[in-house]
């Protein structure tokens, strides 16, 4: 379990390197012993959102998936805006970023409209947008799989706030159920 958490410490530190403007804010180095480990460090470069919580639903910490994976979260103390991507910051709303395996599959192939949403706004392989609750991650190669997910302003800022879960993709796992909407998060 302890190399668990260096091994997450470590990958957390490794994103927050590739995405500064999404991950500058750094971590709180604080041990969760939840199954999904969630931050509220703030930047003075960017709106915050005090109070606010995500946390992942599915898929559960340590879980066996097969190769399409349906990521839900639950938030607390933040509205997600869809018709207010790409304007100005207002404190407590916006939209989610998920980044798996710190972008690597955060392309159109994998993340299907969350992926066509990244490359249009030059973001593929770093992160993939969504309006939604949750993301549908397709084709995925058997391992290990860490995901991430970070409360954004309307603006793409990062608000601080994050939580991330690791999982295992063996062949012939089930198919989850797909939300309505096809899983398009964007």
């Amino acid at each position: 379990m302890a190399r668990a958490t260096r091994v997450r410490a470590v990958a957390t530190g490794l994103v927050a390197l590739a995405l500064p403007g999404l991950a500058a804010c750094g971590s709180d180095n604080s041990s969760n012993a939840g199954s999904t480990r969630s931050s509220s460090v703030r930047s003075r470069k960017t709106i915050g959102a005090p109070g606010a919580k995500v946390e992942f639903v599915t898929p559960t910490e340590a879980a066996t998936l097969g190769s399409t994976v349906v990521a839900r979260v639950r938030l607390e103390h933040f509205k997600l805006a869809p018709n207010k991507v790409g304007k100005s910051a207002q404190q407590g709303e916006g939209h989610l970023h998920f980044s798996l395996d710190q972008g690597k599959f955060d392309h159109p192939k994998y993340s299907g409209a969350n992926g066509q949403e990244a490359v249009k706004l030059g973001v593929a392989g770093k992160y993939s947008p969504s309006v939604k609750p949750f993301i549908v991650y397709s084709h995925l190669p058997t391992g290990i799989h860490e995901l991430e997910v970070y409360l954004a302003n309307n603006d793409h800022s990062n608000t601080g706030v994050f939580s991330f879960v690791s999982f295992r993709v063996e062949a012939g796992g089930a198919a989850p159920a797909v939300p309505k909407g096809g899983g398009a998060g964007y």
